[in-house]
């Protein structure tokens, strides 16, 4: 009898909405995960085996150069330019201020979250690095969590955009490959550990999808 109300509880979800939720929960899952396997377990094999691969096999003078480009669209100094821009565009020119002051929100609470994360682990970075080395502390990477937040919000409005759908499919799969670039840049880069980018990606997918969902219910 109970399977039969949930069966038919759930049959009143889009399947959209029943794959975020479940992407939502395995993000947070994946996330306890990779705490439970660093700082509990002390295991770092994952991420030694991935460094040395990148190092061995990917590595190169011209790649180098191209990485450092990519990352700086998911450093802070890009994403506070970046977002100022978005939530002006949405209050001034679209003149839409609950859409401009939730890009607001979203982008300041994401920064936030991965702020006093890396604040509670204080993991030390990767040595090494093949740019100026950070002296903040490395888990979860900021440029993933903070990236994917803001990459994942423009493809949310553009999703909710009139634009064609062919359109909006592109721009999607640009996005977050983009969003996924950055954070690979950062392996690369000896930036971060590998297990630092995925858990950025975790927290900046969770926190997103969160975040738009406490504000729908808000604004609904």
């Amino acid at each position: 009898m109970r399977e039969n109300k949930l069966y038919h509880y759930l049959r009143k979800f889009p399947v959209k909405v029943l794959l975020l939720v479940v992407l939502f929960v395995i993000s947070i899952y994946l996330f306890g995960f990779i705490v439970h396997e660093v700082f509990l377990e002390k295991e770092d094999k994952v991420d030694r085996v991935v460094a040395l691969f990148i190092t061995n096999n990917i590595v190169s003078d011209n790649l180098t150069v191209i990485m450092k480009v990519i990352t700086f669209f998911g450093s802070t100094n890009f994403l506070l330019g970046a977002n100022i821009s978005l939530f002006l565009w949405y209050l001034l020119l679209k003149k839409d201020k609950p859409l401009a002051w939730d890009i607001a929100a979203i982008g300041i609470s994401g920064f936030l979250v991965t702020y006093f994360l890396k604040e509670l682990f204080k993991r030390v970075r990767p040595t090494g690095s093949l740019m100026a080395p950070l002296h903040n502390y490395s888990f979860p990477s900021g440029h993933a969590g903070s990236g994917f937040i803001f990459y994942g919000l423009l493809a949310y409005l553009v999703w909710k955009s009139n634009m064609l759908l062919r359109y909006k499919y592109i721009l999607l799969s640009s996005l977050i490959f983009f969003s996924l670039l950055v954070g690979f840049s950062r392996i690369y880069l000896r930036m971060h550990y590998a297990s630092d980018v995925v858990a950025g990606f975790c927290v900046g997918f969770a926190w997103l999808t969160f975040s738009l969902w406490l504000l729908n219910k808000f604004h609904s």
